[in-house]
């Protein structure tokens, strides 16, 4: 959906699909069987996109990482050809209590500039590395949370 200037809390068409190619990476890479640690997309306002993988330590450790990454490099990542940073996604792997049982789930944290806060949602899964038996939902809202720009 577009984002209207007077609703700061509307998910842009940029930032859905940067985060939808985020997760449909995710899950193709859990469907294999891989880890694919905590990854991280920034966007400009120009749609030039970065994505890096923080895997050399803990997953909070790399949670942190990923989130010094985006505050870091607020105004851009020249290495990279990304202005300003206007847009980030972060996923990573947890577990969401689901009726009083733990599910895997990909947690997944997004931004964009303009809007008051950041959102966060989840994408439960089971049988990963099973290929063809994968399986996930759809995503669930899970909440608000401090923006990192």
């Amino acid at each position: 959906m577009a984002q209207n200037p007077s609703d700061t809390g509307s998910v842009s068409e940029a930032l859905d699909g940067m985060v939808c190619n985020l997760l449909g990476a995710y899950l193709d890479s859990l469907a294999e069987g891989e880890d694919p640690g905590v990854v991280l997309a920034i966007e400009d306002a120009q749609s030039n996109c970065f994505q890096a993988a923080f895997t050399d330590d803990g997953e909070e450790q790399c949670l942190d990482a990923a989130e010094a990454f985006v505050q870091g490099h607020a105004q851009g990542y020249s290495e990279e050809g990304v202005g300003p940073i206007e847009r980030y996604a972060i996923a990573y792997t947890g577990a969401v209590d689901i009726d009083g049982c733990y599910e895997d789930a990909i947690m997944v944290s997004f931004f964009e500039c303009g809007m008051d806060v950041a959102y966060s949602a989840y994408v439960l899964f089971s049988h990963a590395g099973e290929g063809e038996n994968f399986m996930w939902s759809d995503p669930e809202p899970a909440g608000e949370e401090p923006p990192l720009l």
